[in-house]
């Protein structure tokens, strides 16, 4: 709701005189005589009179004002539009000023990022920044996820794909310096930030499939592996199709729901869901893997076994190269 401007210049000779008089009790008990032939009230009417010729000029504000606080509000190069049009100046002023410049929550690092650094000029060249997640209080750079860093802002960003790290790209050294020298004057004086690509957490799939009587094996097996790889990307996958959460945890029920959505599949059986190096066996697999709020997880194993008609058995194995 807009505030409204009170009316600065409303009060008249009489107002002005009967304010005057209301205070004399309390200023000046001993004077008693406020008659008009009294020369107090004379010098008093005579105040109030130059006062309300004056008085007219509070609400007028000269261009040449204007102007001079609008080179306040934008700085010492700031310059008004070509069209000369004051109105227009400060329309773009107000309107800059609801631009967020600086970065002091961590919703302001990442809009800075994904909205005001691609229009930078040092941006060109670069690889463009698809997603980005602030991590504050941690020192993603040197000291790690689980060590508190205060005063410490680290800045997660997922470029396209197709650069370094294929379908799961990681920033480059250039594009990591350029965004820290951008982020530089725009955070709070005693705040330390780092830019940093993600963590990625390997997992691999196993399932069994029980195919409906008219399923192609081959094809249901193909469309099920393309499932998983989807729901799984950094780009395209997750609930929304526009990519899994930073932090988001991976749960062996997200695979039964991605499975059963295929229409060569009856039902799906026996998920195991194991993380990488994490000493598991994956016959067993584990409830979830809890990731950190910096960390994205990543499809590099799928082993399904798909049951046909006349008891017979298909098997598909995938593996991320490398």
């Amino acid at each position: 709701m807009p505030i409204e401007l009170p009316d600065l210049d409303d009060l008249d000779f009489d107002d002005l005189v009967g304010e005057a008089r209301a205070l004399i009790p309390v200023l000046l008990p001993e004077w008693t005589d406020h008659n008009p032939g009294d020369p107090g009230i004379v010098l008093v009417e005579l105040l109030a009179w130059l006062t309300e010729m004056q008085l007219y000029q509070v609400d007028q504000l000269p261009p040449s004002h204007t102007l001079k606080f609008l080179r306040l509000l934008g700085g010492s190069r700031w310059e008004p539009p070509s069209s000369g049009d004051l109105d227009t100046a400060v329309r773009q002023s107000v309107a800059t000023l609801h631009e967020r410049h600086r970065a002091a929550t961590a919703d302001d690092y990442e809009y800075l990022v994904r909205a005001v650094w691609p229009e930078q000029p040092q941006a060109a060249g670069l690889p463009a920044v698809r997603r980005v997640r602030c991590v504050p209080g941690r020192n993603l750079a040197d000291s790690g996820p689980d060590v508190p860093a205060p005063a410490h802002v680290s800045v997660v960003v997922l470029p396209e794909p197709g650069g370094e790290g294929g379908a799961h790209p990681l920033p480059t050294e250039a594009l990591t310096t350029a965004l820290h020298e951008f982020l530089d004057p725009r955070r709070i004086l005693t705040v330390r930030h780092h830019v940093v690509g993600p963590e990625y957490v390997d997992l691999t799939v196993a399932a069994d499939l029980a195919l409906r009587e008219d399923a192609v094996p081959e094809l249901a097996l193909a469309d099920a592996l393309d499932r998983l790889r989807n729901f799984y990307d950094p780009f395209v996958g997750g609930d929304a199709r526009d990519g899994r959460r930073f932090g988001q945890s991976a749960y062996p029920s997200e695979v039964y729901g991605v499975l059963e959505q295929s229409p060569s599949t009856d039902y799906v059986e026996n998920v195991r869901l194991t993380p990488v190096g994490a000493g598991v066996d994956a016959e067993a697999g584990v409830d979830h893997v809890a990731l950190g709020s910096h960390q994205l997880a990543r499809l590099t194993g799928v082993d399904l076994t798909a049951y046909g008609n006349y008891g017979r058995t298909y098997s598909s194995t995938w593996r991320l190269p490398g």
